[in-house]
C-alpha cells in the first residue's frame, strides 16, 4: 500500500512538472539543466508589427502592418534568454493608401500575397525564433535569431529597448536573402529597394 502510495505521488509530481514546464528550445534547456525558466506571454491585442517598403532609393514607400499569430519570451532569474513568434502573412494589410482608393489597395495586397513576394498559399506562417539575447552597456538588448520566411531562415541581429512592460525594436532585412522579388524582373530589382523595414511594438499581460 505504501509502496503504491508512493508510485502514484511520484507520477502526480511529474504530471505538475510537466503542466508547468516552460516553452523551451532544446540547447536552452540544455544549457540550464536546472529547468527554472519562465514563459512571458505576448498581448496580441496590445502588440503590433509594421512593415515598410521603399523604392528608389527611398523616394517612394508603402506601409502597413503584420498579424502577430502568436509569440512569447523565456525568462530566467529575470533576465530574457530566448522567445519565438508566430505572424501571419496572410493577413498582412496596407495601411498608407487611403480608404477611398480600394483598388490601388487590393492590386498591393495582392503583389504581397503573390508568389512571387511572401507567397502566402504556401506560406502563410513566419517564424522568428530568438537564440540569444545580450544586454549592452547601455541596458538596450542585442536580439539575436533565426527569421523565417518562405521557408527560408536566415539569422539576424537588432537592438530592442525595453519600456516597463513593452518592448520595441526596429529591424531591416535584404529581401533577397529570402527570396523576396520577381524572378529576373529588372524593375524589381532596380527601382524597388531592397531593404524591408519591421517595427516592432510588443506587450506583456
Amino acid at each position: 500500500m505504501n509502496k503504491l502510495f508512493l508510485f502514484l505521488s511520484v507520477m502526480l509530481m511529474l504530471s505538475c512538472v510537466d503542466k508547468s514546464d516552460s516553452k523551451t528550445f532544446p540547447h536552452i534547456t540544455e544549457t540550464f539543466s536546472d529547468g527554472v525558466i519562465d514563459t512571458l506571454e505576448i498581448d496580441l491585442s496590445a502588440s503590433r508589427i509594421f512593415w515598410k517598403g521603399t523604392k528608389m532609393m527611398g523616394l517612394g514607400k508603402h506601409e502597413g502592418e503584420i498579424a502577430l499569430r502568436s509569440g512569447y519570451l523565456l525568462e530566467r532569474y529575470n533576465q530574457l534568454i530566448g522567445g519565438e513568434f508566430l505572424l501571419e502573412m496572410n493577413r498582412i494589410i496596407v495601411t498608407d493608401i487611403p480608404a477611398t482608393d480600394p483598388i490601388p489597395i487590393r492590386n498591393l495586397t495582392n503583389h504581397l500575397k503573390s508568389a512571387d513576394f511572401f507567397n502566402v498559399d504556401k506560406y502563410p506562417i513566419s517564424t522568428f525564433r530568438i537564440e540569444q539575447i545580450i544586454r549592452n552597456a547601455n541596458g538596450d538588448l542585442i536580439i539575436i535569431g533565426d527569421l523565417e520566411i518562405k521557408g527560408i531562415t536566415n539569422r539576424i541581429s537588432f537592438l530592442a529597448k525595453k519600456y516597463e512592460n513593452q518592448f520595441k525594436a526596429a529591424v531591416e532585412i535584404d529581401r533577397f536573402n529570402w527570396d523576396i522579388a520577381y524572378s529576373g524582373s529588372w524593375a524589381d530589382r532596380t527601382l524597388v529597394d531592397r531593404e524591408i523595414q519591421l517595427r516592432i511594438e510588443l506587450a506583456l499581460y
